[in-house]
Order: structure tokens, then C-alpha cells, then sequence
């Protein structure tokens, strides 16, 4: 005949007690897990505040490059007419010029 299998029974202190015994044991294994955690929250943590300071940095200098385009539109403005007036200095020189260097008309009436 067929031998008869040995039959399963739950045994106190085995491998299964050991396995809760190890998980119940928060100062072993969870001390690293828990390290971890709360290195990556910090480092979420200071990544957040430096791009919010980022942002405020880029925000700013948008302003001042707002501001700078208006002063440089203003310069060119002012160069613009600065240069305009100097070629009507440079015309007025060519005409006071062509008028020295024409020969003196001898006064009438002599």
C-alpha cells in the first residue's frame, strides 16, 4: 500500500516566529529605511526652497532686464538725435569752410 504522508502541524519557536520576531524589531533593519527617508525628505525639502529662490532670483533679474532694455531704448534714442545734430554741425563746417576758402570779392564803389 501507499505509504501515509506525515501530517502538517504549526510548531511554537520556528522559522515562522523568528520572521515576526525580525519585522517587530524596530532597532534593527528599519534604522537604515528611516535614515533614508528622511535624507530624501530633506533633500526634497532643500530642492524646493532652492528652486523657490531660483524663481525669485529669475524674477528679479527679469525686472532689471525690463528696466535695462527701457535705458538702452532711451541711449539709442539719445544717440539717434546726438548723431543727427552732429551732421548738422558737419554741415555747417562744410559751409563756413567753402565760404573761407573762396577768394574775397574786392568792395565795389572803389
Amino acid at each position: 500500500m501507499a505509504e501515509a504522508r506525515p501530517k502538517l502541524e504549526v510548531v511554537s519557536g520556528g522559522a515562522g516566529t523568528e520572521g515576526r520576531a525580525a519585522q517587530a524589531a524596530p532597532d534593527g533593519t528599519e534604522t537604515p529605511t528611516r535614515w533614508a527617508t528622511w535624507l530624501l525628505l530633506g533633500l526634497l525639502l532643500l530642492a524646493l526652497i532652492g528652486l523657490g529662490v531660483e524663481a525669485r532670483r529669475a524674477d528679479q533679474l527679469e525686472t532689471r532686464v525690463a528696466g535695462l532694455e527701457v535705458d538702452l531704448g532711451a541711449a539709442e534714442a539719445a544717440l539717434t538725435a546726438h548723431r543727427s545734430h552732429l551732421d548738422a554741425v558737419r554741415a555747417s563746417v562744410a559751409e563756413l569752410t567753402d565760404l573761407v576758402s573762396r577768394d574775397p570779392q574786392p568792395p565795389s564803389g572803389n
